[in-house]
């Protein structure tokens, strides 16, 4: 039991509590022009799953759930999301803006963020790539992942959202990366990081409306793995590109190219 209150204590030390008042200062700080409405909790089941419960009373605005940690993350597939003290695990949703172009409301917002994170992390001196669909690699190794969905009514897209899990100064698993690995003291505070990917919801909808630019971005960040993969089919294929549609390019031994959509299958581990 002692052993236990120690680790606690420790762990305590190192990851401070998290607040809205210092997310929403850096928000400011960082020039944010939405209204976000914030929780912040200290640890939850998933942010995802407190978002749905807490979105409907708050449906007017964009809003975002941050938590400490997160005991049952998911990622892709389902597939557990380790989030321990010291990354940044949040939730956010936001109505479509009204300008927002109706063929890219979907499957393009998940390269979008990608592009309007990866764009923070390159100005943090960091050189990142795009694993496609949904992961950000540092060194080939897995840095952040990310997960956008969109709510309808009657057939209409209505609301968008995003969950993201992000290694700041967490411990991290094999194949993993965390920011304070590679950044040491620069290292941005959890609050500028959670704000930082906040912001980046907002410069999405920004890339949205130039389609051909967003895909361009994507293109010269994508993860092209050197060695074959064994593609979709079961035959070997290497990673050529993007289709104008954010779709991938695939390109067979045989010289035949593959497509394959979002939710379909995606890229393995480096």
């Amino acid at each position: 039991m002692k052993t236990r209150r120690r680790q606690a204590a420790a762990t305590a030390s190192r990851y401070p509590p998290l607040s809205c008042g210092a997310l929403a200062a850096n928000l400011r700080t960082q020039g944010a022009t939405w209204p976000w409405r914030l929780r912040v909790v200290g640890t939850c089941a998933s942010t995802e799953s407190l978002l749905q419960r807490w979105a409907p009373r708050r449906s007017h605005g964009p809003f975002a759930v941050v938590a400490r940690r997160q005991r049952h993350g998911r990622g892709q597939w389902g597939r557990p999301w380790s989030a321990p003290p010291g990354g940044v695990w949040l939730s956010a949703a936001w109505p479509l803006p009204r300008s927002a172009a109706p063929p890219l409301q979907t499957g393009g917002l998940g390269l979008a963020v990608a592009v309007a994170v990866m764009e923070w992390l390159e100005r943090l001196g960091l050189t990142v790539a795009f694993k496609w669909p949904n992961d950000i690699l540092l060194e080939q190794r897995k840095l952040a992942g990310l997960l956008t969905r969109r709510q309808l009514r009657g057939g209409v897209t209505q609301q968008l959202g995003l969950g993201l899990g992000l290694n700041v100064a967490n411990a991290v698993p094999a194949g993993a990366v965390a920011l304070w690995q590679r950044l040491g003291t620069r290292t941005p505070s959890l609050p500028q990081a959670q704000a930082a990917v906040l912001l980046a919801c907002e410069r999405a909808m920004v890339l949205l409306e130039h389609p051909a630019a967003l895909i361009q971005a994507c293109q010269t960040r994508l993860w092209r793995p050197r060695d074959p993969l064994t593609g979709p089919t079961g035959a070997p294929v290497r990673v050529v590109g993007l289709t104008p549609t954010g779709s991938l390019r695939l390109r067979r031994q045989d010289g035949r190219t593959e497509v394959v959509c979002s939710g379909t299958w995606s890229l393995p581990p480096p």
